[in-house]
């Protein structure tokens, strides 16, 4: 009688920590089912976002297969946001270069006022060197300009220096007169020197100045060669281009090219395409947002 006086409560002990345990594992199965349930919202909105985003890039792409001139507008051109479904999208596209809004004469520098009239000042550094025309062979009418200021109100390139030499490459016929219509490019110059004119040779890393005109993968010209960039990252001054293919143009053409030598976007005219924009789309669903990038060309 005595032992089973002691064995008293023992089953109540026993059912408490059951309870115990039980109540705990019903606790950690919620935790569970709660975190899968979030984790299956949240790539279900990532997803709904990225197809936001694929629709903003085609959205815009059709926006500028209806525009006959796109060197002529605005850089960035203006954001779009749109509502599709659940989601929105906002998408804009930037340039790599422009056109002469009025005629520059021979005058070196310009006659009073001195400045370049241009359809868009917009992603160009405030201050550094341009390209006006493609061809800087004798009567092709190219030239390199030096300008030190941006008047961003009336888009136009400020304190004109005609006739510049880059990296031993100037224009053969000087300071010549310009057209309104003439495209205006963004310079810059060259940094791994391309040693070999075999179209297969590529530079590691490949890399050229810094340049914020420049778009984040497109097409180069460099003397003569268009070189085209499946992407870019840019540290300090130095933007260092990734899946590099070299001699696009038609017929392919391959050179060697020394570093400092002037670095221009593609050219009209050119073997890959007349005229290359980029397009950024940014997809928004509930918390979740996309942003892809897309190099359309014509």
């Amino acid at each position: 009688m005595q032992q089973r006086a002691y064995q008293r409560g023992y089953l109540l002990v026993a059912a408490i920590v059951l309870i115990v345990v039980v109540a705990f594992l019903a606790v950690a199965l919620s935790t569970m089912l709660a975190s899968n349930v979030n984790t299956t919202v949240n790539n279900l909105g990532s997803m709904q976002a990225l197809y936001e985003a694929e629709s903003g890039l085609e959205y815009e792409q059709r926006l500028l297969a209806q525009n006959v001139s796109w060197y002529r507008s605005v850089d960035p051109t203006p954001t779009v946001t749109q509502t599709l479904g659940q989601g929105t999208f906002s998408v804009y596209a930037r340039l790599p270069a422009t056109l002469l809004r009025t005629r520059m004469t021979a005058v070196s520098p310009p006659a009073p006022p001195d400045w370049i009239q241009v359809y868009s000042v917009g992603q160009f550094p405030n201050a550094g060197f341009l390209q006006i025309e493609e061809s800087l062979v004798a009567l092709g009418n190219g030239e390199f300009v030096q300008y030190s200021g941006r008047d961003t109100a009336n888009n136009r390139f400020t304190g004109i220096t005609r006739d510049r030499t880059i990296g031993t490459i100037k224009g053969q016929d000087g300071a010549v007169p310009h057209v309104r219509g003439q495209a205006v490019y963004p310079v810059t110059t060259l940094i791994s020197a391309i040693a070999s004119a075999t179209c297969t040779v590529v530079p590691s890393p490949f890399q050229i100045a810094a340049h914020s005109k420049f778009l984040g993968t497109g097409t180069l010209d460099i003397e003569g060669e268009e070189i085209s960039y499946t992407a870019s990252s840019t540290a300090g001054a130095v933007m260092t281009l990734t899946g590099v293919t070299r001699c696009r143009n038609i017929p392919p053409v391959g050179a060697t090219h020394a570093a400092g030598r002037p670095v221009t976007p593609v050219m009209l005219g050119g073997g890959v395409a007349n005229f290359e924009a980029e397009a950024i789309a940014t997809g928004a669903m509930d918390t979740a947002t996309r942003v892809m990038r897309k190099t359309i060309q014509r």
